[in-house]
């Protein structure tokens, strides 16, 4: 059975549950009340806590309403808020997420380690800055230089442990910024 639920206030959201009764009708029809069909039907559900709403009960309560677009996330480290004014990237993790929308021009820039200016937008405070990505070869990763203390650190008063992401705009042609968690927030 498939229902579907629509906020009349966010039209462009819709929530869709699928529930499915006839595995818990073949489930309950075949289980006679004996123990041994009983302790046969918990051990899968002890190996695998996700299937076992579902081998349970007949449904699935997983829900997911959107992509997190929040996918170059960075847990800020000392040396990320100290005087050698960079925020360090792997390179791994730069390479599949920020260089491919790059020109081609900007990509050599960024990986011979000239480095390339990029625009970045902070959608916290709404406001354009101007960073230089650039490939650290001797520690195989990326940094993201220029007025980083004083335009990210200093400005938001960013702390050890907070969690700050980035993610492509291709409507404003720059990078989203955003602090997505403080070092003292539970959640």
């Amino acid at each position: 059975m498939l229902h579907q639920i629509t906020n009349p206030n966010l039209p462009h959201i819709s929530l869709e549950l699928s529930l499915i009764s006839s595995s818990f009708q073949q489930s309950k029809a075949t289980n006679h009340g004996g123990s041994r069909n009983l302790k046969a039907r918990k051990e899968p559900n002890q190996r695998n806590p996700k299937k076992s709403c579902f081998t349970r009960w007949g449904c699935s309560t997983s829900l997911e309403l959107y992509d997190n677009p929040w996918k170059i996330k960075k847990k800020l480290t000392t040396s990320d808020l100290g005087k050698l004014n960079r925020l360090l990237f792997g390179s791994n993790l730069l390479e599949n997420l920020m260089v491919p929308v790059l020109s081609m021009e900007a990509q050599r820039e960024a990986s011979c380690g000239m480095g390339t200016p990029i625009r970045v937008w902070d959608v916290d405070t709404m406001s354009m800055h101007y960073l230089i990505l650039k490939r650290w070869a001797s520690f195989k990763s990326y940094v993201l230089i220029g007025k980083w203390n004083k335009e990210f650190v200093r400005r938001r008063e960013l702390k050890k442990g907070d969690v700050v992401g980035l993610h492509w705009d291709s409507y404003r042609q720059c990078f989203n910024f955003s602090v997505l968690k403080r070092a003292g927030d539970r959640y």
